[in-house]
């Protein structure tokens, strides 16, 4: 049951309805109940066992923060947040990491994103920022499925208030929920998922195609990924807005970063604040000595790379962003300098390409093809109509970004041509029903 599907939308509307009903001060754990045991079956249609992950992550955590909270002594709170960490991280690191020498296992969808959700609860209850919650809250805070298998990856403090308190569940929350289910949509099934047609075929055999035509389609990657990234993110925001919840915004438009460190602040910015808060701060952040921060920097873009996955692809990624990044603070550029935002964009594309191919040696002679056969037309691949419409849809998705971007007010006549031409592309050019990129890391 993926956001794209029509079986998630049923589920989403008799939810909705059941909400309605008991959303009011006095039935507010009728209703956290509701939506755990919501959140719980929504989890186990993936797969029967996925749920007890998620009693794993809440038990851990909802235990090791009451033991946090009631210990005195420094010594022993810091022990017992460890144990906390480690016992978290303990799933995560059977499913993610020894498949590399165990094949036969396989990573459950969102385990990397509810487990360091799950451990901002009892870290929060460490440093003082969070005092402890009852067992339904936590358990409700790891798997509240509008955030359960993509993100965004929520803080304690932020979502659990709301899911205390009795939800504005309104028309004005309906509409605009829906408007940002339907655009998340629209960036998955219409653009992300037409590009991955065009990308998979030109990757499956990097071999037989000429610079330019892989230089296309690493663009045309970049632009895929965020598509299907960005539209999980937006449609999660609006199934949250729809429940009277407002969730972080993980995409603001990063393409149009003209640094990598602006870059950073806009993509998957869930995940870049977690690592800049509960490990590079953690760290010393730039409270340290030079030598100290470039090592704290560039440990936390590799650790972003691990992150996302056990190959040493990977961590190339994450080195190559690290490097990028060191270099920029070290020319002291600034935000603003249109030729640097060009050539951050050749770098996050061609960083890309690690994080598409998982092979080293692979992924460097596809960047080698690009820059010493770049001569020639690219292929439009088996169809160059399809082809064609893709690359419509992506420039008018580019020039609403960019509308957005800007702030620019649109009339509500605009608005509703706009909401009647992403139903209809909906409609006629849905190409698949596959699941979001993301739900491999």
């Amino acid at each position: 049951m993926l956001f794209n599907s029509p079986e998630f939308v049923a589920f989403l509307i008799g939810l909705l309805l059941l909400l309605y009903c008991c959303n009011s001060n006095k039935l507010v754990v009728s209703r956290n109940a509701l939506l755990l045991v919501s959140s719980y079956g929504f989890y186990a249609q993936l797969h029967l066992y996925y749920p007890l992950l998620l009693v794993y992550a809440t038990l851990v955590n909802a235990v090791g923060g009451k033991l946090i909270a009631c210990n005195r002594n420094e010594k022993q709170r810091f022990y017992l947040v460890t144990a906390t960490v480690a016992l978290s991280i303990l799933p995560l690191c059977l499913f993610k990491y020894l498949p590399v020498y165990v094949p036969s296992l396989w990573l459950p969808v969102g385990l990397s994103f509810f487990t360091f959700q799950a451990l901002t609860y009892s870290i929060d209850i460490y440093r003082g920022k969070l005092n402890p919650m009852t067992w339904l809250d936590v358990a409700l805070f790891v798997a509240f499925f509008p955030t359960l298998l993509s993100g965004p990856i929520e803080r304690a403090r932020n979502l659990v208030p709301q899911l205390q308190s009795k939800l504005p569940m309104s028309w004005d929350n309906l509409v605009l929920g829906g408007q940002y289910f339907l655009w998340g949509l629209f960036k998955k099934v219409v653009i992300a998922d037409r590009l991955a047609q065009y990308v998979d075929q030109i990757y499956g055999v990097p071999n037989l195609h000429s610079g330019s035509t892989l230089a296309l389609a690493a663009v045309l990657y970049s632009f895929q990924i965020y598509c299907d990234f960005s539209g999980y993110a937006t449609m999660a925001l609006g199934v949250g807005r729809m429940l009277g919840i407002r969730l972080t915004d993980n995409f603001r438009y990063p393409y149009f970063a003209s640094t990598i460190k602006e870059f950073w602040r806009r993509w998957h910015i869930s995940l870049t604040s977690w690592f800049t808060e509960y490990v590079y701060i953690s760290m010393g952040g730039n409270r340290v000595a030079v030598w100290r921060w470039v090592l704290n920097i560039s440990i936390v873009f590799l650790l972003s790379g691990v992150w996302h996955g056990a190959t040493w692809a990977f961590v190339v990624w994450g080195g190559i962003h690290a490097v990028l990044y060191l270099a920029e603070h070290t020319l002291r550029i600034k935000s603003g300098n249109l030729p640097y935002a060009i050539i951050v964009f050749v770098g996050v594309t061609l960083a890309w390409v690690f994080f598409r191919i998982p092979h080293i040696g692979d992924a460097c002679k596809v960047i080698g093809r690009i820059f010493t056969q770049p001569w020639g037309m690219p292929s439009m691949a088996s169809s160059a109509f399809s082809m064609l419409i893709t690359l419509g849809y992506l420039f008018v998705f580019l020039i609403v970004e960019w509308a957005f971007y800007r702030k620019w007010r649109m009339p509500v006549w605009c608005r509703f041509v706009g909401s009647v031409f992403i139903v209809l592309s909906i409609g006629l050019f849905t190409v698949s029903k596959s699941q979001f990129v993301y739900f491999q890391f």
